[in-house]
């Protein structure tokens, strides 16, 4: 099975530290990117609202004629009302072209508990709009509770070599005990693990030791900081799909044919394992990044 799901952030907007076109991708090559990841059998494709203009270049890729699952998310810092949950939905069908969604998650995992939205979400699963529903998270604590509402389907999780956080906890075994989809997201850190550390902005400085001991851990199993991170995410036994956005379709490719590297990544994934509890919350969340 394909566990890659593609992210369509950097499609919709400009994103990452460590963007390697210096800008999102035009139309066309959005769409060789969404083509060449059909044909590479990747069945999901993540997106929202908040994501600029992706979930409008799905629509114009005509998206609802091809064998993939997609997911949207509802945008943060709404009225707390059900029919809030019912208007952006609706907003994001019609922008994809789509009669009804695979998933449809929080984007905001405060809007778990607030009463009006996710009623409204369950909502929208009962009316047919939406196959399954969830949240996207950024911290343990929230995973913790969304994992045990036996209404959720999916939940999204920041997951990398630096981000441990979430194997110091039984979530993955309550995911798996109430059947929960587990997806991961920033299997690079928004590129992070893949920079020199002569090139990290001073406000990241912080993170060098973090990323000199990474590869100095995968040096010997001769994998790139690219094919160390994603098989990372990858390998792990209870992560069901791993999110995973790119520039261009070359990064696409070559993402993919690292795959096949999997089945050998065990020793590997067994030294990076563990090997980085220490790390500061200021590195592994993104949003405490300051440009």
């Amino acid at each position: 099975m394909n566990k890659i799901c593609l992210g369509t952030a950097q499609l919709g907007q400009y994103y990452g530290v460590n963007n390697a076109l210096g800008r999102k991708p035009n139309l066309e090559e959005s769409f060789q990117i969404l083509t060449s990841a059909i044909e590479c059998g990747i069945k999901f494709f993540d997106t929202a609202g908040a994501y600029g203009d992706a979930e409008k270049i799905l629509g114009q890729f005509n998206v609802a004629n091809f064998p993939v699952h997609v997911i949207s998310k509802l945008k943060g810092n709404l009225p707390d009302d059900v029919n809030t949950v019912f208007t952006e939905i609706k907003l994001s069908l019609n922008s994809l072209g789509l009669e009804s969604l695979a998933g449809y998650l929080l984007h905001d995992a405060k809007d778990f508990y607030r009463s009006g939205i996710l009623k409204g979400l369950k909502s929208v699963k009962e009316k047919g709009l939406t196959k399954s529903i969830g949240v996207s998270i950024y911290e343990p604590e929230d995973a913790l509770n969304v994992v045990q509402d036996n209404d959720i389907d999916y939940i999204q999780i920041p997951y990398n070599v630096l981000d441990q956080r979430l194997d110091e906890t039984n979530f993955f075994e309550l995911a798996e005990k109430n059947n929960v989809t587990v997806f991961a997201r920033s299997a690079f850190l928004q590129g992070l693990l893949l920079m020199s550390t002569d090139n990290l902005p001073s406000s990241l400085k912080i993170a060098e030791r973090y990323i000199k001991k990474f590869r100095a851990i995968i040096e010997p199993f001769n994998y790139s900081p690219n094919e160390a991170a994603l098989l990372y995410s990858y390998c792990h036994p209870k992560i069901d799909y791993v999110v995973l956005g790119v520039d261009a379709i070359e990064q696409l490719k070559e993402n993919v044919s690292t795959l096949d590297k999997a089945e050998n990544f065990s020793e590997c994934y067994n030294k990076l394992r563990g090997a980085f509890g220490d790390v500061e919350r200021k590195i592994v969340v993104p949003s405490l990044w300051k440009s």
